[in-house]
């Protein structure tokens, strides 16, 4: 099976998981953007990563037209944020968010999460904002209404979270190879 992967990544985490995918599957891997010069005819699977940046997320809208066009290709979707993924009501949350991005089209998707970097050294002037009223709305919340993890984001605003790690890909990888048997 032939397989692509096309990813968007600001600062890096996104892009390490593309290459770590493509090593795994042999791949081709480049930026999303770049979707045009290839013949999506002469492949079997498309992967497509990206970042969530304070819940939102752009290439799922971009995404839909793909899907449409090609509807006899697999499609594989990985998002990437510092979320713990491994909680339900983290990937309630963030699945719901995408189907409503999506539509029916998420149904002929199947979706990954997994974990990247914060590194606020590395924040546009947008991202750090963001976190800055993020964490601010946070603190000024009940305890008890506070999200799963919200302690963790807050008292660790500013510094690097760093939680990429190789394994997580090991079930889309081992899910892209049953597919394509």
């Amino acid at each position: 099976m032939k397989s692509l992967i096309l990813y968007r990544s600001l600062y890096g985490s996104t892009e390490q998981y593309a290459r770590w995918i493509r090593e795994e599957l042999s791949a081709q891997a480049d930026n999303f953007d770049n979707v045009g010069k290839y013949d999506i005819n002469d492949y079997d699977l498309i992967i497509v990563g990206e970042a969530v940046y304070a819940g939102q997320f752009m290439t799922p809208k971009q995404l839909i037209p793909l899907v449409e066009k090609f509807p006899g290709k697999k499609f594989i979707f990985f998002l990437v944020g510092i979320a713990d993924m491994e909680d339900q009501e983290n990937r309630e949350k963030l699945y719901g968010d995408l189907a409503k991005a999506m539509g029916p089209i998420i149904e002929k998707i199947k979706v990954f999460f997994l974990r990247g970097v914060l590194d606020y050294s590395k924040l546009s002037f947008k991202h750090k904002t963001m976190m800055w009223l993020l964490v601010k709305y946070l603190k000024r919340k009940p305890e008890k209404d506070l999200p799963k993890d919200a302690d963790k984001l807050i008292s660790s605003y500013g510094q690097k979270i760093n939680f990429i790690d190789k394994n997580a890909i090991e079930p889309l990888v081992r899910y892209a190879k049953e597919i394509s048997k």
